[in-house]
């Protein structure tokens, strides 16, 4: 049976095929009272770093704590021998240890493992990486678990101190109660596409608004912790799927405390298109996966639907609760405009007959209409920019109509297929909106900056809050306002 190899004192080394509990009692032995993960694929770069700004905050954080590291790698596997990322992180933490005396390093414990073969799964992914770290929570007597992306490049230090203030202030309020801190932060307006138009209005199906909603980076309480490990794991939550599922989990359960915290800005890799190639299908599914469940198991969904309330608040700390000033994202070359409309061109005929399933004739005829003429714009290469022109109030009338199909049928795939497509196009829109607002309007002009896109810093704070943030959450909440045209749309389908 797999082991953990000693590298030097609490510092540890995993193997595949992690013989189950074992990574739990070396926690529970230690005594660890705080866990911090990190699920990491091809992170060797920020891997390290990210440890180590981890290990020294944490010192000086939770200075009366004992907290366990570990970094759980989907890189090296069994059919990939790649140990770059474990190696990595490995020889951060003992460069770290060797910066402090052993009476310091009694308090930390890092361990660096692949996850493929734990329990004798071996589905690459996130969620994969993250039920690793749920299930040896369970043997020890951790009161929380932070959780962090391995691409993070922002000061964790910083952040590390507002959890700690958020949990204080948890336990001095809720006492009895868990809790679910999830971060608020400026994204580049060109990121986080799902998060923006997919997760955000459907969580206020569920009755809150969790913008935050796949974000990498959370803290939950050991009995949060609990709870995921009793939900139900397919594959798309062991995929992509883990975050938005996690999230509809705690805004369901009652016992749960939500927290929103303004952390700044957040600051990784981009989403490139060979991650959204995989990445929205599994989200999308597992989001219409988790409305399904809570309306055949609990009837959530309907009493959102017929009833009149309004949404149930989180508990929101901005900027002055948790002293982190704006950050700007900054720039980024990841967008090609001829490549972003060629997408929607070969993609298309892909999944039309699922489009033509979950949305009406009307917005079918018009999206063929904006289909053949950003064909027309393509083929001349020049000309003022336009997309399938699926604009705000057509994105929410379409994904009324997606929810309605879904409960009705419970054809999950057909409709993650076609929003998979549609939400692409309503997200490039809103982009194409940003462009403008920032004077760019001509497929001309925007190549010529394209390489190097962002905000002028000094309109960029108030362009985040105003044209990007407050445009979102107002979409969302506008979403929730209408959700009665759901009803609306479901005998249509009822055949």
């Amino acid at each position: 049976m797999a082991n953990l190899k000693l590298i030097r004192h609490n510092i540890y080394e995993g193997s595949l095929d992690m013989e189950y509990g074992l990574i739990g009692k070396i926690w529970k032995d230690f005594g660890a009272d705080i866990i911090t993960g990190f699920p990491t694929f091809k992170t060797h770069m920020t891997t390290p770093r990210l440890l180590r700004d981890s290990i020294t905050g944490a010192l000086k954080t939770f200075p009366h704590s004992k907290v366990a590291f570990i970094v759980t790698d989907g890189t090296y596997n069994h059919d990939n021998e790649d140990k770059t990322t474990i190696d990595a992180a490995l020889n951060s933490a003992v460069r770290v240890f060797e910066e402090y005396s052993s009476e310091i390093k009694d308090r930390v414990i890092v361990i660096a493992t692949p996850y493929d073969g734990y329990q004798g799964n071996r589905i690459a992914g996130k969620g994969s990486a993250l039920r690793l770290i749920y299930e040896e929570m369970s043997f020890c007597n951790a009161s929380f678990l932070i959780l962090s992306d391995g691409d993070l490049r922002n000061d964790m230090k910083e952040w590390q101190k507002v959890y700690k203030k958020v949990i204080d202030y948890h336990n001095d309020h809720y006492g009895g109660k868990e809790f679910f801190i999830t971060a608020g932060y400026a994204r580049h307006f060109l990121d986080a596409s799902l998060t923006r138009f997919i997760v955000g209005p459907l969580t206020t199906l569920m009755g809150k608004y969790v913008p935050g909603g796949i974000c990498g980076d959370i803290v939950l309480s050991s009995g949060a912790v609990e709870h995921e490990r009793n939900s139900l794991w397919n594959e798309r939550r062991r995929k992509y799927g883990t975050d938005i599922s996690t999230t509809f989990d705690n805004i369901a359960d009652k016992n749960t405390v939500i927290y929103e915290v303004y952390l700044g800005a957040k600051l990784h890799d981009i989403t490139d298109e060979a991650k959204l190639n995989v990445m929205p299908g599994e989200v999308i599914g597992a989001a219409l996966e988790r409305i399904i469940y809570y309306e055949k198991n609990h009837g959530l969904i309907s009493n959102i639907l017929n009833g009149k309330e309004s949404l149930s608040p989180v508990e929101i700390w901005g900027r002055e609760k948790t002293g982190i000033d704006f950050i700007d994202p900054g720039f980024t070359g990841i967008f090609n405009i001829d490549l972003k409309i060629r997408i929607l061109l070969d993609k298309f005929p892909l999944f039309r007959e699922d489009i033509k399933k979950i949305i009406d004739r009307e917005t079918c005829e018009n999206l063929e209409y904006n289909y053949d003429n950003l064909k027309k714009l393509s083929d001349k290469g020049k000309g003022e920019l336009f997309f399938l022109k699926i604009d705000r109030e057509t994105w929410k009338n379409i994904l009324y109509q997606a929810i309605a199909y879904v409960l009705v049928t419970q054809d999950v795939e057909t409709v993650t297929r076609g929003l998979n497509y549609l939400y692409t196009a309503a997200f490039l829109e809103f982009c194409r909106e940003k462009l403008n607002e920032l004077g760019y309007f001509t497929l001309q002009e925007i190549r010529a900056v394209q390489a190097n896109l962002g905000v002028p810093p000094e309109k960029s704070e108030e362009f985040y809050r105003d044209n990007v943030d407050r445009v979102i959450s107002d979409m969302a909440k506008s979403f929730f306002d209408g959700r009665y045209n759901i009803k609306n749309f479901m005998p249509r389908n009822d055949n």
